[in-house]
């Protein structure tokens, strides 16, 4: 393995325990590769800015960095600044295929519990009633109270958003595969919700490294909903 693909896989996060090692003891004797790792560290992070304007004048203080640095270095950085100016081009986006896409931080930037927008709590009349003990429970994250009173709550009501919290309450407790079945269920039979369900089988897409299911949500998304349409367009960018 050549030492463009031992950086590969390092910012991919795909060096195997072998490669780790081999990876450290380069860094340590290897002045060459230690300026290319250095580099292409401060490049990846340059490039994660969404806006040209902030990517060309971050790429252009990584160039006067290394210009400053280019007489104590025995690395060939005209090759870099080649390499900087085609970032420049292709953008984040472009540049994101190269270096793997973080799937977990995607998840967890976009990823919050929707709100209570349905039932108001404070009800006077409703104190005892199991919808306000399920939506109580909800609003607390006790999880698995609110999904146990939902449970009872659909095989007494009608109402199509109960499918929809239930959904939410198993995403809390982390049991994906069961708010992906409701939340299914919910854009199949056009109840409530259904592009805020739409929006939730991408997340959860995007958590299980289904890079092309979730597209074909958020394409779903901005096509057809107005709901997080510019955080999907953004999204869809990011998985290009």
């Amino acid at each position: 393995m050549n030492n463009q693909e031992l950086l590969y896989h390092y910012f991919s996060n795909s060096l195997t325990s072998e490669q780790e090692i081999l990876f450290q003891n380069l860094l340590e004797t290897d002045a060459k590769f230690k300026a290319q790792f250095e580099f292409e560290k401060d490049l990846k992070e340059a490039v994660k800015s969404h806006k040209t304007d902030n990517l060309k004048a971050k790429l252009q203080e990584v160039e006067s960095g290394i210009n400053s640095k280019q007489k104590k270095s025995i690395f060939n950085y005209s090759n870099l600044a080649i390499a900087a100016s085609i970032a420049v081009l292709i953008g984040w986006f472009g540049y994101s295929t190269f270096f793997s896409t973080n799937y977990t931080s995607l998840y967890e930037d976009n990823y919050n519990e929707y709100p209570n927008t349905v039932y108001t709590i404070t009800r006077s009349e409703d104190q005892n009633s199991l919808e306000r003990e399920a939506f109580v429970a909800y609003e607390a994250k006790n999880y698995q109270t609110a999904l146990n009173t939902f449970e009872v709550l659909s095989e007494e009501s009608p109402k199509g958003y109960i499918r929809f919290y239930k959904a939410q309450a198993y995403l809390g407790l982390e049991d994906n595969e069961k708010a992906k079945t409701l939340f299914k269920q919910i854009t199949k039979e056009h109840q409530n919700f259904v592009a805020e369900s739409t929006w939730y089988l991408a997340l959860i897409a995007i958590k299980e490294k289904d890079k092309t299911q979730a597209r074909t949500y958020l394409e779903n998304l901005v096509a057809n909903y107005n709901y997080n349409k510019d955080k999907a367009q953004e999204l869809l960018e990011a998985l290009n």
